[in-house]
């Protein structure tokens, strides 16, 4: 249990959350190239892919690229899809939401121009600032997919940290009603959903059990109120993946099918261990029988404290959420 512990912590600080340091960038933001989606290496090479599903997934990566510097010294903020280094940095955790979905979906994945990490330890209208040409990114690849790799299908939407804020931005401002009626879900994992943007997008409507579709799922967590990111200030989402319930039931160890890490390794030990209860006041998760300092990052602490769970996101929950997609597939094809 301790090598996979440390395997994930060594995985999940090279890949989700590289941090190096923070400083303020330039006003001049110089940006690598545009990707271009005609192209097969700009997508993840999923070496699961067997026969073709019924439903699709449509998965945005977490940040996994921080700070660098060109041949000219110039230093950029946005991951350089073109870089063979910079898309195996993200392929780890294309490789887990991989193993997550591909039993049930097809896995379709952009590599995209996603900010570093420093990006988020800077002024918040920095952060939007340099985050816009993400965004941009990720609209442009999913017209690609709608238009020549989905061939009308059923399909979801799913990520993790900036790539779960992607996916908040595009039910909010790029789904037609016609796609909207073909999404079976969305899951958002580990980030926040803010009360004003339920109320003004009707696109966001949230799970409430373990079966609801053209829903989004999501949930964050820590080990007590304390350790809340202060990104996720005002999250007002959480579902339990345990129980799938939105109250303050507890769902004990038990109900925990079992943890899956990067390496693809399963661990009974978090089964018998990781129960969850959900805070009404900061919607989150709060796990036990975790020890906090086995989770810890220094280098990220003032933005995942100890005791905040957001690098393990996918991690704790992975079997109940595999479970659970195919549990709302069949509930999409049933209402049909």
């Amino acid at each position: 249990m301790r090598k996979s512990r440390m395997n994930l912590l060594a995985l999940s600080v090279a890949c989700l959350l590289g941090v190096a340091g923070c400083e303020n960038s330039d006003k001049r933001m110089a940006l690598p190239d545009e990707p271009d989606y005609t192209l097969a290496e700009t997508w993840y090479d999923n070496p699961l892919a067997q026969e073709k599903k019924a439903v699709d997934v449509f998965y945005i990566t977490p940040t996994c690229i921080w700070d660098w510097t060109g041949q000219d010294g110039t230093t950029y903020h946005h991951m350089d899809v073109t870089d063979s280094s910079q898309r195996a940095a993200v392929d780890a955790s294309a490789a887990l939401a991989a193993n997550l979905f591909s039993p049930h979906c097809n896995f379709y994945c952009p590599y995209y121009r996603q900010i570093t990490m420093e990006s988020w330890m800077t002024d918040p209208e920095e952060t939007e600032r340099r985050y816009a040409a993400a965004y941009d990114d990720i609209e442009k690849a999913f017209d690609y997919y709608m238009t020549h790799l989905n061939e009308g299908r059923p399909f979801m939407l799913a990520g993790h940290s900036q790539g779960a804020k992607t996916v908040v931005e595009l039910l909010k401002h790029k789904l037609s009603q016609e796609q909207q009626g073909r999404m079976v879900a969305a899951y958002v994992f580990g980030f926040p959903i803010l009360g004003e943007e339920l109320e003004q997008y009707p696109a966001l409507r949230t799970a409430r059990d373990s079966v609801d579709t053209g829903v989004i799922i999501s949930f964050n967590s820590v080990a007590f109120p304390a350790a809340a990111s202060p990104l996720f200030a005002g999250n007002t989402v959480c579902i339990n993946p345990l129980n799938w319930t939105t109250d303050t039931t507890y769902a004990p160890a038990s109900r925990n099918l079992g943890s899956v890490f990067f390496n693809g390794e399963t661990s009974d030990t978090l089964r018998q261990q990781a129960g969850a209860r959900i805070d009404l006041a900061i919607h989150s998760l709060i796990v036990d029988g975790l020890n906090p300092e086995d989770y810890y990052i220094p280098s990220i602490s003032t933005l995942f404290p100890k005791g905040n769970y957001h690098v393990q996101e996918i991690n704790l929950y992975f079997l109940n959420v595999q479970k659970n997609i195919g549990q709302r597939i069949r509930s999409y094809f049933g209402s049909k």
